[in-house]
């Protein structure tokens, strides 16, 4: 059986990515074993699931939550849905790294799995005594990375193959960017469908 993340959650022309509704689709299909999600902090200091920096021509990062759409969730209403299923948490922009460890920590019961492009964001959030699980996105790209520090990496599909399985072992492989078939059973795989 091959392992899916399912990629912002369920969503359609009724059901937009990353919003609560999506999430939760994603976690009560059976197809998926997680869903993978964007986070953003706002000036105000929530962390919300949102993708792109801007809403409504404002930046995330200089928008207090009230003035955001009230459709879109806060991560903390995401980790309290009941599931045993992975939460695979994509780091966009954050700057309150202690309330946002606090957080995390708080549920440790959860399959959180923290991961960013940015080297330096992940170095932030993986400290000694935690209870989720930290990795690189776009391994291949981010080489200055130490991965004997990281629990899992996250690589463009493209690029996996039997010898970079084995060579990355144990960390667990995330795949992303699927193009072609799924080969291998011991991937990861974030998918749109």
């Amino acid at each position: 059986m091959y392992k899916l993340i399912k990629h912002r959650g369920i969503h359609n022309k009724d059901i937009k990515e990353n919003s609560y509704e999506g999430i939760l689709l994603a976690l009560n299909d059976q197809k998926y074993m997680g869903v993978e999600f964007d986070i953003r902090e706002t000036l105000d200091h929530e962390f919300i699931i949102y993708h792109d920096p801007m809403f409504n021509n404002k930046l995330i990062s200089n928008s207090k939550y009230n003035e955001l759409s009230r459709y879109i969730p806060k991560l903390e209403d995401i980790l309290k849905i009941k599931s045993n299923k992975l939460f695979l948490i994509e780091i966009k922009n954050i700057n309150n790294f202690h309330k946002f460890i606090n957080l995390l920590n708080k549920y440790k019961s959860k399959k959180i799995y923290v991961m960013s492009f940015s080297n330096n964001l992940i170095a932030k959030v993986n400290i000694e005594k935690r209870n989720y699980k930290v990795g690189v996105l776009n391994y291949v790209l981010n080489t200055n990375n130490d991965i004997k520090n990281l629990d899992f990496v996250v690589i463009l599909n493209s690029l996996i193959n039997t010898h970079m399985i084995n060579l990355l072992k144990p960390l667990e492989v995330f795949s992303y960017g699927l193009r072609e078939k799924i080969k291998y059973e011991s991937v990861y795989y974030i998918v749109d469908k």
